[in-house]
C-alpha cells in the first residue's frame, strides 16, 4: 500500500531557546514533554506546569511559548489537521461527535496522560523520528489513536472527570526529591542527604522514586549529568576533560565510559550543533554537523 502523508504534524524539540520562542498554532497543538522534562507553558497571561503526567492542548490561532527548565529538554509538539479529525470522524461514527470534537479542540487544556496516550506517543516519535516512517499503516494507526483519545479526555475534561496519569497524586515526594537533586545536580550525590532534604526516609524515598521513575535516584542522576554533558559537548565551548570536572566526573575515563554506553558514541565524537534547527515535521530529518555519531 502506498504512504500517505501524515495527519499528525511532528516537532521534537531539544533546543531550548529554540523551545521557547513564541509561536502561533496553526492548527489545535498538542504538547508532551517526555521522559524527565519539565517546562512552563505560557498561554496569553496564563503559566501552566506541565511534566510526564499531562499534555497541553493549544487551540488553533493561539500565541505560545514553551519555556523548559532543563538545558536538556525532549518536547513532542504534534498539530492536529483537518484530515485528522476526519480521519478519527469517519472511523469512530457516531462516538466520536465533530461538533464536540472541535468544542474539545476550541479551548487550552490540560490533560491527565494515561499509560495508553504515553505509549503512543513515544510509539508515534519512534515510528516517525527513529524508523523514518511518514504514512505507513503503523503510523496511521497510531495517528488515530493519538486523536481518538484527545477527543475521549477532552471530552470527560469537559464534563469535570479525569483519568488516572501516568503518575499518581502520591507523587509529591519524588517532585521534591527531584527539585533537590536539579537544584544540586553536579555536587556529591548520597541518598541520606537525599533523604534528610525531603524528610523521608531513606527506604521510602527510594521505593517511590522506583515506583514514579523506574529508577533509584543516584541512576537518576547519573543519567541526567550525562544528559548536560551531551548540551555541553554539542555547544562547543568546553573540551571532554572539562565537560567530565562540570557535570561531576572524577576522571575523563569513566566519563567517557557512561557517556558512551548511554549514547553509543564516544564524547569525543560528539560535535557542535547549531541552534534553531528541532527536527522537521515531514521527511528525512536534515543531516546536521553535530548529531550524536554524526561522521
Amino acid at each position: 500500500m502506498t504512504a500517505t502523508a501524515p495527519t499528525l504534524e511532528l516537532t521534537l524539540d531539544r533546543d531550548p531557546a529554540e523551545l521557547r520562542r513564541a509561536r502561533l498554532a496553526a492548527a489545535p497543538t498538542m504538547i508532551f514533554p517526555l521522559e524527565t522534562t519539565t517546562v512552563d507553558l505560557e498561554l496569553g497571561r496564563a503559566r501552566t506546569r506541565l511534566d510526564r503526567t499531562a499534555f497541553a492542548v493549544v487551540p488553533a490561532g493561539a500565541r505560545f511559548r514553551v519555556v523548559s527548565r532543563s538545558p536538556a529538554p525532549k518536547v513532542v509538539t504534534l498539530l492536529v489537521s483537518a484530515a485528522a479529525r476526519e480521519h478519527v470522524e469517519r472511523e469512530y461514527a457516531p462516538h466520536v461527535d465533530p461538533a464536540e470534537l472541535a468544542a474539545v479542540l476550541s479551548a487550552p487544556r490540560v490533560l491527565r496522560r494515561t499509560r495508553w496516550v504515553d505509549e503512543l506517543v513515544h510509539r508515534y516519535l519512534f515510528e516517525r523520528d527513529v524508523c523514518e516512517r511518514h504514512g505507513t499503516l503503523a503510523a496511521r494507526f497510531l495517528e488515530l489513536e493519538l486523536t481518538k483519545e484527545l477527543y475521549f479526555l477532552g471530552q470527560e475534561h469537559r464534563l469535570g472527570r479525569t483519568r488516572a496519569p501516568v503518575v499518581g497524586e502520591g507523587s509529591r515526594l519524588v517532585e521534591r526529591a527531584r527539585a533537590a537533586l536539579e537544584s544540586s545536580l553536579f555536587e556529591p550525590f548520597t541518598m541520606s542527604a537525599l533523604a534528610r532534604a525531603c524528610h523521608a526516609s531513606e527506604s521510602t524515598l527510594l521505593r517511590a522514586f522506583r515506583r514514579e521513575l523506574g529508577v533509584a535516584p543516584g541512576a537518576y542522576v547519573r543519567e541526567r549529568r550525562l544528559d548536560e554533558a551531551l548540551q555541553l559537548l554539542e555547544s562547543g565551548r568546553y573540551s571532554v576533560g572539562e565537560v567530565a570536572e562540570r557535570v561531576g566526573y572524577r576522571g575523563q575515563a569513566a566519563f567517557a565510559t557512561a557517556f558512551q554506553r548511554k549514547f553509543h558514541v564516544p564524547p569525543s565524537r560528539v560535535r557542535r550543533v547549531s541552534t534553531g534547527t528541532p527536527l522537521p515535521p515531514h521527511g528525512r530529518p536534515p543531516k546536521r554537523p553535530g548529531r550524536v555519531g554524526g561522521s
